[in-house]
């Protein structure tokens, strides 16, 4: 039994935002095809190298984040959908934002300058919005799935990951066009070495992450004001376009500069996951401990339950099967328990959580057999 995904934290799907959230992935999806159609058709051998590759790096990029969220991963029906939210809605419509913007800022200010500047004066904030806007809209469609800031940071991730692998693949094909379509396959290559194998380490998912732990901050309800919630994630969707800016600017030309600019972007998004992660476990070993009153969590279990060696040590030790599935199911009820109470005004709270203290006090008589390492106050005589 995996706790980790037995229950799933999505609660009631809002109608409106999932049609929103479907309708905006199959225009998104419908852009791209229409844009890039012609392309794949007449270099469909070197496409197909470029899709093959990107996936093992789409497999990869998804694993990562997920292990980064602490305690359990998130459900991968949600992760997916993040995924294919950046792949289609926010891709798509950044390709129509993008061209518009540039467009106007050539006429603006000059081919030459536009030139210089387009990328860095448009995207920053048109792709960050529309990334953003799908772990919003996350938010709304699976309303107990962000449940702290840490939350948002691996969506947001998620999202990042889907527009850069999609992104990276036009840009392969794009790159066959600029080369004089003399060897599409090198083009191709080359292009996956410069945009997965270095900047990749700085690019989208990293400014997603920034902003989408923004909207973890906002929905946590950790007992602060609406008001600094709201100030905190705008600052974060702000350092994050700040990033996306200094990432496209031409300021530090060379590979010094692009190595920089990748520094930079991963130094940031990596000390706003510190700070999520450790406000996580502080509020979720708080919330642990303060079960220890309630008899659903003890003292030992309190300080395993965090740690995915422990629990899944624990899970596997006993031989009989029936003693390894009973204490997974304490694991999850007691996980889902801890969850729920990380919001700290959550008005559905306290029913949910006394319907799981129930469960766990009727699942403990049943324990007989405990494995080793399992924590000594388990294996007393239950009373």
């Amino acid at each position: 039994m995996n706790p980790a995904v037995v229950r799933s934290p999505s609660g009631r799907p809002e109608p409106v935002a999932s049609v929103i959230a479907l309708v905006a992935c199959l225009f998104g999806l419908g852009v791209v095809v229409l844009e890039y159609h012609d392309l794949v058709w007449v270099f469909s051998a070197a496409a197909a190298l470029a899709g093959f590759l990107l996936l093992l790096t789409l497999g990869v990029g998804y694993l990562l984040p997920r292990r980064l969220r602490p305690v359990v991963a998130p459900p991968h029906s949600v992760s997916i959908a993040c995924v294919v939210w950046g792949m289609t809605a926010a891709t798509g419509c950044a390709i129509l934002a993008n061209t518009g913007l540039g467009e106007i800022w050539a006429k603006a200010r000059g081919v030459d300058v536009a030139d210089a500047w387009g990328a860095s004066a448009t995207a920053p904030f048109d792709e960050e919005t529309l990334k953003l806007c799908g772990v919003i809209l996350l938010a709304l469609v699976a309303s107990r799935a962000i449940r702290a800031p840490i939350d948002g940071w691996v969506y947001g991730a998620l999202v990042g990951l889907g527009f850069q692998v999609v992104e990276n693949f036009l840009y392969a094909l794009d790159a066959i066009v600029l080369d004089g379509a003399t060897d599409p396959g090198a083009s191709v290559d080359s292009s996956f070495a410069v945009r997965v194998g270095i900047t990749a380490w700085g690019s989208h998912w990293a400014m997603s992450a920034v902003a989408g732990t923004g909207v973890g901050y906002v929905v946590a309800r950790d007992g602060r004001s609406p008001a600094r919630r709201v100030a905190v994630a705008v600052g974060l969707w702000a350092l994050a376009m700040a990033m996306h800016w200094f990432f496209n600017s031409p300021l530090g030309p060379g590979w010094r500069g692009t190595f920089a600019k990748i520094g930079v972007n991963l130094v940031v998004a990596l000390f706003v996951y510190r700070y999520a992660r450790r406000s996580y476990l502080t509020r979720f070993r708080e919330v642990a401990a303060e079960e220890a009153a309630t008899g659903a969590i003890r003292p030992d279990e309190a300080e395993l339950l965090p740690r995915r060696h422990s629990r899944r040590r624990a899970r596997n030790g006993p031989p009989q099967r029936a003693v390894r599935v009973l204490i997974g199911e304490i694991e999850e009820a007691q996980l889902a328990l801890v969850a729920g109470r990380i919001p700290r005004a959550d008005p559905e709270e306290p029913a949910r959580s006394e319907r799981l203290r129930a469960e766990i006090a009727a699942l403990r008589p049943h324990l007989r057999s405990t494995p080793p390492g399992w924590p000594m106050q388990a294996r007393q005589p239950i009373r």
